[in-house]
């Protein structure tokens, strides 16, 4: 097989990103209709929900090999990605516009960045250890962090929030191909020996947890950072000017 193998894996990672894509998108829009009571008015912006959705109690490992719990992301906005530091293109291109996103915040809206994190989730933990996570995301902003954990720890918190990941592993092991549907196991091999070809295809928005821990918005297009920073700052201003969640710390 070769180069011939090469084409047909990457081409199939390719269009299998597609997949994943639009599955997000559909599972948005499924979670759009089934919000109870909206909160934020439509016209507000295409990517945050009518209401946000609650998160359930995780227990991940930041970068510094501590516990990353529920709990530490309350009284922040978290833009949320998941993805791995061995990553071609898509995850050094959205970390990238994240970085541009907070430096305009830095010049244009300050008050916007004292209680904005970003988190980035590696959905390689066989690759990506926590110093390696570390150096990866401070790459990009020195106060960015990144989180790890078992691949059942992973798993867990990316369903919560409707991110899927996977590899060409993962359809060589029935259990999960099962779950990920009919798909050829030959079209994400590499070479004949059937060999990995390190790719894993992973959701590609950017998500936003609220001061609460909740899910509350979507950015689709991780290329344009001066969009995330407009609609970043339309739904802050929405909530501080109708006191949202009543704590004084979450409006600021």
């Amino acid at each position: 097989m070769g180069q011939q193998g090469e084409k047909v894996s990457l081409w199939s990672v390719a269009m299998l990103s597609m997949v994943i894509f639009a599955a997000t998108v559909l599972g948005w829009r499924w979670l759009h209709m089934t919000a109870d009571g909206p909160i934020f008015p439509a016209g507000l912006s295409s990517a945050v929900l009518p209401s946000p959705r609650p998160l359930q109690a995780f227990t991940l490992q930041d970068h510094d090999e501590k516990p990353y719990t529920f709990e530490q992301l309350r009284g922040k906005w978290t833009f949320l990605f998941f993805g791995y530091t061995h990553c071609p293109d898509i995850c050094p291109m959205a970390l990238g516009v994240l970085a541009d996103a907070f430096r305009q915040m830095q010049e244009k809206a300050a008050n916007n960045l004292g209680n904005s994190q970003v988190l980035f989730v590696s959905v390689d933990p066989k690759r990506d250890s926590a110093a390696h996570i570390r150096q990866y995301v401070q790459f990009f902003n020195r106060d960015f962090k990144g989180l790890t954990g078992t691949d059942e720890q992973i798993r867990a918190f990316a369903f919560q929030v409707g991110a899927t990941y996977f590899s060409a592993a993962d359809f060589r092991e029935p259990a999960k191909a099962e779950t990920a549907g009919a798909v050829n196991k030959e079209a994400v091999a590499k070479s004949e020996a059937g060999k990995d070809d390190g790719l894993i295809s992973h959701t590609s928005a950017i998500f936003l947890l609220d001061p609460l821990g909740r899910l509350t918005a979507m950015f689709p297009d991780y290329n344009n950072a001066e969009k995330i920073v407009e609609e970043y700052g339309k739904l802050r201003e929405y909530v501080r000017s109708r006191k949202l969640y009543g704590e004084a710390a979450y409006n600021q």
